[in-house]
């Protein structure tokens, strides 16, 4: 609350008067580049006072009257001590002077202000708080200054990304896409050029536009449309080149017992540097015409000999180990590649752009595939944040909701090179100052990091079964994000320098792979979290051949329900919850590593004391009625739980596992004004009934709204609902007595908002969704659970898989 309302306010109206003084002339430059009338405009910089989080409401880039278009938090202020927020609104001559008018009323106020927590506010609650207050009252009541806004402030990713010349650059645009028109006009009118593709989101458009910051200062006061501006990102590549001597007479032995996949088999896509066709150990996998590259500038063959590495360990996952034995070796799924990355020398395509690009030259045949992106945005933010890429892959993966795509992408690597090697002590936090890369914090896809199990000596950085030593976290992401790396998979070591400060490669701990080189040198090493993420596809790709009719959802969940914690995994845990506390420490693992490492196994089929039960179902989220939106439905299934034989083992510990996977549609301008809960479309979570509990208890434990109406915590889960219920693949253990276990036999999924209950127009409120839970229950050896469970299951379709070895 301010100490002066009436001075405080005539501060504001002061502040917002000299800011809009050459509001008419940046209307007449608009009027000049075809801008509507209703649309010219200026945007306007609000600074919250020191300490003090800025209230903007409900506007949004689209609302009538005031638009909210980028909201920036806790930003230094003028002393060490001091934060403040930072938000842009588009004003237009009529919305000034209802925002004078709100001022006004606001000077005048002499109502109560204690009936809300300021500080605990919302920021899309109803302004007006049932009209008792003046409309922006929480706004004013927040901001501290109000100015032009500056193209700094158009600026939302680190300050030192920033342009520091007045020299060209490529800019990442964010625009509203009811104005690209218009956008696209002034560009080309102020002899700005626009390069590329564009990335279509509900309500924003994405371009990439060549300019000088002083050309694009001009641009954005000539163009109402400017919403935001970033870095401009393209594709990089991070792998080793270390390969060994030439092994012909291997290859060629090899080569004669691999039996091809068969027709019609589904394919990993290899978004990378290109693939060597001609190689003899892929040569069977894919040929010329599946080779392609995202621009005609490009050449459509391997360029730096990474996507051929990936190719041979998606096929082969580590040829170190198919050498050594001497039966025939079958391939399961097919390759086809396109090239994302530009070679040296040529010009690059924004990441988003290149893969849009692949995706569309790919799905011109039709096939089942999984897309392996074993390659990081470089250019683009590592806070979490969302990203132009992880956006657009989010939008790919979501596939307008009938045709989702199943995307592996690489949480990328420390950076090290022969001048700067990896620190030995970076090891002891697992890389905790190293923040995951883009796009992989994109929701809808399987984010890969990299553990090991390679320890051929001592002296190595990583202890069997941990994090690989330049693998990246999530460590110092918030919890708005979901929960990332999603698994980890082999990824190699490193080995001690003598000084004991620095770390190499280690050549004996590393992947074999096939190398695109040249004929004379068929092998190559790789390793670091693009390795995992190409091991990662292949074990996809097989559970695709598996189960040819399940589900995108239920494949995506299959991979990450098999996944485990290694022991040494569980040791960090019990070191990390004697400093910090249990949560705070399955919160780090998470953010190390994932759910652990798949197991094919455990993916592929049930054993007598481990069953799994997959459920693919439909729900549509929201309805509209009075004119307003509101959840629609819950779903509530009774599973064919195996109660006798659970009672039977009375107190002996069993577990069961849940996981829940479903696809979003993304909304990226949602994050701009700082409303990560809306950039989701919709949301849906899990709930297990507990223990004596009724059928109706449980289903009754949600109101209209989906607020869970339970007054205590369930007990027993691993890493408990505020860690499992982020993101759109959702996952935990409980433990805990099989008579209690016996009893929990119904599972609820509930909606949560998103924008699609929001943003009406756009049509989606009464869009039904698919998703897949998928439950497992483990108990002890020798305890048969499945016969009863599969008794119980008459109306349970069990698909069996195709056989696939392991």
């Amino acid at each position: 609350m301010v100490d002066n309302r009436a001075r405080h306010a005539a501060r504001l109206l002061k502040s917002l008067n000299a800011a809009t003084t050459d509001l008419s002339r940046f209307a007449e430059e608009q009027a000049k580049h075809g801008i509507p009338e209703n649309k010219r405009g200026m945007v306007l910089a609000m600074e919250s006072r020191p300490n003090v989080r800025l209230r903007p409401g409900g506007s949004r880039a689209s609302s009538p009257g005031l638009k909210l278009y980028t909201l920036q938090r806790d930003l230094d202020g003028d002393t060490v001590e001091e934060t403040a927020d930072l938000a842009t609104f588009f004003v237009s001559a009529k919305a000034v002077d209802t925002l004078a008018s709100n001022l006004e009323e606001y000077r005048g106020f002499t109502g109560p202000d204690d009936a809300f927590s300021f500080a605990g506010r919302n920021s899309d609650d109803d302004e007006d708080d049932d009209g008792k207050r003046p409309r922006n009252f929480w706004l004013f009541e927040s901001v501290n200054t109000i100015r032009p806004a500056r193209l700094r402030d158009f600026w939302t990713d680190p300050v030192d990304r920033f342009p520091q010349k007045n020299k060209s650059a490529i800019w990442e645009v964010w625009l509203r896409k009811d104005l690209t028109k218009e956008f696209l006009s002034a560009a080309i009118d102020l002899n700005i050029e626009v390069e590329g593709l564009s990335t279509e989101f509900v309500e924003v458009s994405i371009r990439n536009v060549r300019a000088s910051p002083g050309d694009m200062a001009k641009l954005v006061q000539a163009s109402p449309a400017v919403i935001e501006l970033r870095s401009a990102s393209s594709l990089n590549i991070d792998f080793l080149s270390q390969a060994p001597d030439a092994r012909a007479t291997q290859t060629a032995a090899l080569a004669s017992r691999i039996i091809g996949p068969q027709a019609g088999a589904p394919r990993i896509a290899l978004l990378d540097t290109g693939v060597n066709p001609a190689h003899p150990l892929l040569i069977s996998s894919i040929d010329q015409a599946r080779c392609l590259s995202s621009t005609s500038k490009w050449p459509v063959t391997d360029h730096s000999d990474h996507g051929t590495k990936m190719a041979g360990v998606a096929q082969f996952y580590d040829l170190g180990s198919v050498l050594e034995t001497t039966g025939p070796v079958q391939l399961w799924t097919a390759l086809e590649s396109v090239v994302v990355t530009a070679p040296p020398g040529q010009p690059k395509v924004a990441a988003r752009e290149a893969i849009q690009r692949a995706v569309s030259l790919l799905e011109k045949q039709e096939a089942k595939r999984v897309f392996c992106l074993a390659q990081t945005a470089s250019g683009e933010g590592r806070s979490g944040k969302v990203t132009a890429t992880s956006a657009a892959l989010d939008l790919l993966a979501y596939g307008d909701g009938s045709k989702p795509r199943l995307f592996c992408v690489a949480a990328g690597n420390v950076p090290t090179s022969a001048s700067e090697p990896y620190q030995v002590d970076d090891y002891r936090d697992r890389n905790s100052r190293f923040e995951l890369e883009a796009p992989g914090q994109a929701a809808n896809v399987i984010t890969v990091g990299a553990v090991t199990f390679k320890t051929s000596k001592a002296g190595l950085v990583a202890p069997n079964g941990d994090m690989a030593p330049t693998s990246r976290s999530s460590e110092k992401w918030t919890d708005d994000h979901p929960n990332k790396p999603d698994i980890v998979m082999e990824g190699g070591n490193f080995v001690i320098d003598p000084d004991g400060i620095y770390a190499s490669p280690s050549h004996n701990d590393l992947v074999l792979t096939t190398s695109g080189k040249s004929a004379t040198k068929p092998f190559g090493l790789t390793g670091e979290t693009s390795a995992a993420t190409a091991r990662a596809s292949g074990l996809l790709g097989r559970l695709h051949v598996a189960y040819p009719n399940m589900r995108a959802e239920t494949l995506r969940g299959l991979l990450v329900h098999s996944a485990e914690w290694t022991p040494t995994m569980l040791a960090q845990h019990r070191i990390l919850s004697a400093r910090m506390g249990s949560t705070e420490a399955w919160g780090l693992m998470l953010s190390r590593y994932g759910w652990g490492v798949p197991d094919d196994g455990r993916a592929y089929y049930s054993t007598d004391n481990a069953f799994s039960m997959v459920i693919e179902d439909v729900i549509t989220p929201f309805e509209r009625t009075a004119g307003y939106s509101r959840i629609k439905e819950m779903k509530y299934f009774k599973l064919p739980w195996p109660k006798n034989t659970l009672k039977a083992l009375n107190q002996t510990e069993v577990e069961m596992r849940c996981t829940l996977s479903y696809f979003l549609e993304p909304d990226p301008l949602a994050v701009s004004r700082d409303r990560y809960d809306r950039y989701r479309s919709f949301g849906l979570r899990f709930d297990v009934k507990r223990y004596d509990e009724s059928d109706d208890s449980a289903q009754a434990s949600y109101n209209a709204n989906g607020i869970s109406q339970r007054s205590s915590p369930d007990s027993g889960w691993t890493v408990g609902s505020k860690l499992s219920s982020r993101g759109t693949l959702q996952q935990d253990i409980w433990r805990g007595p099989a008579y209690q276990l016996a009893d929990r036999d119904g599972i609820s999924v509930s909606p949560m908002k998103g924008w699609w209950a929001d943003i009406t127009r756009a049509g989606r409120f009464d869009r039904a969704v698919n998703f897949s839970l998928i439950v497992s229950v483990k108990a002890p050896a020798g305890n048969d659970l499945f016969a009863e469970a599969a008794q119980n299951a008459v109306n349970v379709l069990v698909e069996q898989p195709t056989p696939v070895p392991l």
